[in-house]
């Protein structure tokens, strides 16, 4: 049966969560329950908020932890340097070895349960509800967070399995197909990555425009979202301008601030951070234990993955980024060797009743400084990047001198300083192929040895698109090289 018919047969069926909010609204949490229709469902205005509640949960599970529980995140770092792999290693290890294959479930998961996000998204967009006049507003907000997730789908969508923007000229190279409302008969072809960048950032505008209420918290979809996610989507896009613009919005006008030194290894545990712009809410009820993400470190999870020297020797001694690691003593030989040492990630460090309650962040205001610093190297601001990346660095290490680099070395500065921030947060892959690098895990390579480095252009930096897909739609196209 063809799966994309299947897909968009289910933009009939939501995702509901019931289950919501604790007492002071201060998280989510949020349950599937039941499959409605939408003719029969979306008919006042608790119906919307249940749905869009429900989409906010898609992202935040998806099937098998497909989404940002896991594999979102986990699969662009294991195809990366910062991460090498443990003797263990099982999940996502063919993509860390670069033998994955187009009958993968991995592909698939990840394809299906965006593809899940959007018609949800659908449903909501495309109803013609009227709520009257008191809640307009509060209508409109909550359309505004299903255009905001529907464009951050299809930009998810976009990295994983089409070549990065600059890949051709005009990004007219094959990205993948743009959706937006129901019609079982549909085939669709693979839109252009121009296109779909398009709809993206047309979707993350109307999110800006349409959500006029204030957030609850970081667990709900907001217009400083939007905005941040839009200096990540011009990034990927080079244009250099917007993304500065839309980075400086973002730093100036929401009131976020970072989280202090003291407080930055506990940013996920404790959550909501004072620099959480969006990210999954996980809690005593809705966490997947071993299968969140955190699981896949550490010792007392999967213990699939490790932080590599590569990564560790990015930093200087006193940066508290370096104090995100366990040691393990039954790491031996090449899992354990100097400088870095039988060391594991504990950048999620929930154990025991609380194993699994790590938030995970989708954007925080850590990468949109970083965001601005690129863009602004990019522009020829040397002083600008400087002081964003300083921002950063000397957070984390006070005693840092500043950053005195210009021009080239200066770009390898943000692109260090990018790498150390954000590392096991599911952006490296995604990194390395739109700048056009290639692979080197230079001081750690514990996977194949034709896995140890991979040249740009490389047909593995993206996934297959799901055979079952290819076979049942003979409009798409499979990605070159599976």
């Amino acid at each position: 049966m063809n799966k994309m018919k299947n897909i968009l047969q289910r933009s009939f069926l939501l995702v509901l969560s019931i289950s919501l909010i604790s007492c002071a609204d201060d998280f989510l949490d949020l349950q599937p329950q039941q499959n409605i229709s939408n003719e029969a469902f979306l008919q006042t205005f608790d119906d919307f908020n249940t749905a869009v509640l429900g989409l906010h949960d898609q992202l935040q599970g998806g099937g098998n932890a497909a989404l940002y529980g896991r594999y979102t995140l986990l699969v662009p770092d294991v195809m990366g340097e910062d991460v090498k792999q443990n003797a263990s290693a099982n999940r996502a290890k063919e993509w860390a070895e670069y033998n994955g294959s187009e009958t993968d479930f991995i592909p698939e998961d990840i394809w299906r349960e965006f593809y899940e996000a959007i018609n949800i998204a659908n449903s909501v967009i495309n109803s013609e509800f009227d709520a009257g006049a008191d809640l307009a507003a509060d209508l409109n907000t909550l359309k505004g967070q299903a255009y905001g997730i529907r464009g951050l789908a299809y930009f998810m969508l976009c990295n994983f399995y089409a070549q990065p923007y600059s890949f051709s000229a005009g990004a007219g190279h094959a990205g993948v197909p743009i959706v937006l409302e129901f019609d079982f008969q549909n085939k669709p072809a693979r839109s252009t990555v121009s296109e779909v960048y398009a709809q993206v950032i047309s979707d993350l505008n109307q999110a800006v425009t349409l959500i006029t209420t204030s957030q609850k918290n970081a667990g709900y979809f907001s217009k400083a979202a939007a905005e941040a996610l839009l200096s990540r989507v011009y990034l990927y896009m080079e244009d250099w301008s917007n993304a500065e613009a839309k980075a400086t919005s973002v730093i100036n006008n929401y009131g976020y601030s970072l989280v202090s030194r003291d407080l930055y290894p506990t940013q996920f545990i404790d959550g909501l951070s004072s620099e959480a712009i969006f990210e999954m809410i996980y809690n005593t009820t809705d966490n997947t234990g071993s299968n969140h993400i955190g699981g896949m470190y550490k010792v007392t999870g999967y213990g699939d993955y490790l932080p590599s020297n590569d990564w560790y020797a990015l930093m200087e001694d006193g940066d508290i980024r370096r104090t995100m690691i366990t040691y393990d003593s039954n790491l031996i030989g090449d899992f354990a060797k100097a400088p870095l040492g039988p060391a594991r990630v504990d950048k999620w460090p929930s154990e025991g009743p609380l194993n699994g309650t790590d938030n995970v962040s989708v954007i925080r205001l850590s990468e949109v400084y970083l965001n601005r610093a690129e863009a602004r190297a990019n522009l020829g601001n040397d002083a600008g990047a400087q002081a964003d990346v300083d921002i950063i660095r000397q957070r984390a290490n006070p005693g840092i001198a500043a950053v005195t680099a210009t021009g080239a070395a200066l770009m390898t500065e943000v692109y260090n300083e990018r790498r150390a921030e954000l590392a096991f947060e599911g952006h490296r892959i995604f990194d390395i192929n739109r700048r056009k690098q290639s692979l080197a895990r230079v001081l750690d390579c514990t996977s194949v040895p034709e896995a140890c480095n991979l040249s740009y252009p490389n047909n593995l930096f993206i996934l297959p698109i799901p055979d079952g897909e290819v076979n049942s739609n003979e409009e798409i196209a499979q990605n070159p090289g599976y």
